[in-house]
């Protein structure tokens, strides 16, 4: 059983990490990639519209780089499939449902302090010491500080360090262990804080070389995201290790909007448990100051809280599973477009289809999403709610919605009221005639065969169906076995009265 954890392009290069029979490996790889390129002759390879095309092999990505930087802008030539090599490489070498182990995989919580005198630091300046980092793994963690601790806790361990370059350094050597070095690392707004401070602040104490360390790889590179409010903002990628930031997990996948999504309040909805009250110190520097032990037991708790969030809602191991099924790479779970691309690109391959080039478009028109019907205000009899299961996908599958079935956008059509209370049989008549639906907006579907976008939904819609079905029945197994255990108690608890 071989499975990826990590799979990254650097400088023509892959770097892989996984597991095979249960150890873990890595490996750089001068991956071999492929492209396709419109051909007159028969080709085992076709277009989605049923046009030959030619597999191109290079001996390099970086003989790709060049033979496309060659053909650029030149009219009428197209490169067919899949250019992100890290994925061509995943679909090359794991096939569908492919085998792994979850439980082998070491989840890694962090979370870490700075220097709150004179208010709390800038994750882009690093401009504030880092006071301590906690690690934590399988119910055990690793803390380290800079002033004496004197507690001692079965499965705590604390370390404690000279100064802030001492606390780095060990913080590297041990995060570099086996037993700590995570192929996912968590934390809370970490994206945003903790993965940028830690990483800046480490290069603006020693170099981006000595911050390098905390890849297997030996590198990490510079990323810009968006924060809420739309701003750039710098962070960074550790090649072989996979960030989550638990609260964009937490948001994605948990059914309900939450009022807040600090960690104190989540954790105390979904665990009963919150952060380290230190209210009688007014702030986290005069806990610093006053009282260091209950300093050390709040930097732990909020890492620990991270990990018995996960233990709970299991949101990193279905991001796993998910990512597996999509084969791409576990943070990529997380983002809305590139999983999709993945997957229509890996089903249509094992139809020896390819997909089209990536076109960019100067178009920046808005996108009209679902109508929506300007209500009348007033008292009404007679009101009905209606909720269609999974509506979007059930549309484009009634609608067989995909690319390769699109026939063309009507200019004229039908309005809604014209549809919803007049005449349009001359209108329909002529749809079937062709065999062609047509969707609100006036694009035209043909009908003679199911597109690929609506089999791949029906694929896994169908696949819901049978896990939730499953799913209810387990639930009513556990109260069969719960209401059998209460029943016994009772009989139990009369027998020992008697």
């Amino acid at each position: 059983m071989k499975f990826y954890t990590n799979v990254k392009r650097r400088k023509g290069k892959l770097y892989v990490r996984g597991y095979d029979h249960g150890l873990p490996y890595k490996e750089v790889i001068d991956y071999k990639p492929y492209i396709f390129v419109r051909t007159n002759e028969e080709a085992e390879y076709k277009t989605i519209y049923g046009q030959s095309v030619g597999k191109l092999q290079f001996d390099s990505i970086g003989d790709y780089y060049e033979y496309a930087k060659r053909y650029e802008g030149v009219s009428g030539h197209k490169i067919y499939g899949l250019t992100d090599f890290e994925y061509t490489y995943i679909y090359d070498n794991f096939p569908d449902e492919f085998e792994y182990d979850f439980n082998l995989l070491n989840v890694v919580s962090l979370d870490l302090e700075t220097d709150s005198s004179q208010g709390y630091g800038d994750p882009q300046k690093a401009d504030k010491p880092i006071t301590m980092i906690t690690l934590t793994t399988k119910g055990r963690s690793i803390t380290f500080g800079l002033k004496d601790y004197d507690k001692e806790v079965e499965g705590r361990t604390y370390i404690k360090c000279g100064d802030e370059q001492k606390l780095l350094a060990e913080f590297i050597k041990y995060w570099n262990r086996k037993e700590w070095l995570p192929d996912i690392v968590l934390t809370w707004n970490g994206e945003f804080y903790d993965i940028p401070y830690l990483i800046n602040r480490i290069i603006l104490l020693f170099s981006e070389k000595y911050a390098n360390r905390l890849s297997p790889f030996g590198f990490i590179t510079e990323r810009t995201a968006i924060w809420k409010d739309g701003k750039e903002f710098k962070t960074y990628d550790i090649a072989g290790v996979t960030h989550i930031d638990y609260m964009a997990a937490y948001k994605k996948f948990s059914p309900n909007e939450k009022e807040s999504y600090r960690l104190n309040f989540i954790s105390e909805v979904e665990l009963k448990e919150k952060k380290v009250d230190y209210s009688q110190y007014g702030s986290l520097n005069d806990l610093y100051e006053k009282n260091f032990n209950l300093f050390v037991d709040y930097n732990i708790q909020d890492s620990f809280l991270i990990d018995k969030l996960e233990a709970k809602l299991h949101f990193v191991e279905q991001m796993v599973s998910i990512a597996y099924v999509e084969r791409v790479n576990f943070e990529d779970t997380l983002k809305t477009v590139k999983p999709w691309d993945v997957l229509i690109h890996n089903y249509l391959m094992n139809q020896k289809i390819v997909i089209s080039p990536f076109v960019m478009s100067d178009d920046d028109r808005s996108i009209i999403g679902g109508y929506v019907k300007e209500p009348i205000p007033g008292m009404y009899k007679w009101v009905a709610s209606v909720d269609f299961t999974s509506l979007y996908p059930s549309l484009a599958m009634q609608y067989n919605i995909s690319s390769d079935s699109f026939f063309k956008k009507f200019d004229f059509k039908p309005s809604v009221e014209e549809i919803m209370g007049g005449d349009i049989s001359e209108f329909t008549e002529e749809l079937v005639k062709r065999n062609l639906c047509m969707t609100p907006n006036g694009c035209l579907y043909k009908r003679d065969s199911r597109g690929f976008f609506p089999t791949i939904l029906k694929k896994f819609f169908d696949g819901r169906k049978v896990y939730k079905k499953k799913m209810i029945a387990a639930k009513k197994e556990l109260e069969l076995i719960e209401e059998e255990i209460e029943r016994r108690n009772v009989n139990y608890s009369t027998k020992k009265q008697r």
